[in-house]
């Protein structure tokens, strides 16, 4: 029932989705309310399926990024973790979509998926705390704007825009392009 509501949220949004949509898709009867019987509302139905597929993601991440094969090589290693990343962000597109549809009205979805996403932030980021989220940021964009276009972003296939990325963002990689009387601002 939460994986059905979950389609119909991420596709007409919380506006657009229809409790009688929902009942539909998991075979009750339509229009007779019996989805009310398991959910007082369409608000707290929202609640329930953003929470399960958060806890459902959640789960696959730490699952998937445990399956990270270790290497002795450390640019190899970063190169997994980025695609591992990339992949997390594709798993959330769902959550992504009704987020921006509806994160305005609904916003306890931005703090729910944002919950999931966020790893924590010092008060006082390190430098490669720094480079992580620039990563993540490179990553996030790659994602939407292939999804924008239809086609890996300007071309840009995602193995060589994962290795370029994990060059840029390896240790001693701003020493080598910034130079040093530039790395103190």
């Amino acid at each position: 029932m939460l994986e059905a509501a979950m389609d119909v949220f991420a596709e007409a949004g919380f506006t657009g989705a229809t409790i009688s949509e929902v009942e539909r898709r998991v075979g009750l009867a339509v229009g007779t309310g019996s989805l009310y019987r398991h959910f007082p509302s369409k608000e707290a139905l929202l609640t329930a399926a953003v929470d399960r597929e958060v806890s459902r993601l959640r789960a696959e991440m730490a699952e998937r990024r445990a399956a990270i094969p270790p290497s002795a090589d450390a640019v190899e290693h970063r190169l997994h973790v980025c695609e591992q990343l990339l992949a997390d962000i594709r798993r959330f597109d769902r959550l992504f979509r009704l987020m921006l549809n509806e994160g305005d009205r609904v916003p306890e979805l931005r703090e729910a998926i944002w919950t999931a996403l966020q790893r924590p932030v010092l008060a006082e980021p390190r430098e490669e705390d720094v480079v992580d989220a620039i990563a993540v940021a490179a990553l996030g964009g790659y994602h939407l704007f292939s999804t924008m276009q239809g086609h890996p972003f300007n071309g840009v296939g995602q193995e060589r825009f994962l290795r370029i990325l994990v060059d840029l963002t390896r240790p001693g990689a701003r020493e080598a392009a910034v130079p040093a009387a530039e790395q103190d601002e």
